[in-house]
């Protein structure tokens, strides 16, 4: 992939990422801030052009972008949709390993 369409995507959302041109440790590249999981991470130029966009922003994430699910009589649902205090319910529960 070329940096000026990695940088071009960035810009295409703003929402998400925040990025800067920079050097690190003297290889030149971009700092790219992901707001939503709030990491940086610096992709050097020659990272960028060997890697397809969406691989490259996976890495953004920076292992965080887990979803935790719970079975309750029976039925999923996702923990990131419930309320404080029945996440705090959830944190609460005895756990038997098996």
């Amino acid at each position: 992939m070329e940096k000026s369409r990695f940088i071009e995507h960035l810009k295409n959302y703003p929402h998400l990422y925040e990025f800067e041109e920079k050097k690190n440790n003297g290889y030149s590249g971009v700092l790219v801030r992901d707001k939503e999981y709030h990491t940086l991470t610096f992709f050097t130029d020659e990272a960028i052009s060997e890697g397809e966009i969406v691989d490259l922003l996976k890495h953004t994430h920076h292992g965080r972008n887990v979803e935790w699910i719970s079975r309750v009589t029976g039925y999923f649902s996702k923990i990131n949709s419930w309320n404080k205090g029945k996440k705090a319910e959830f944190k609460d529960r005895y756990r038997e390993s098996i």
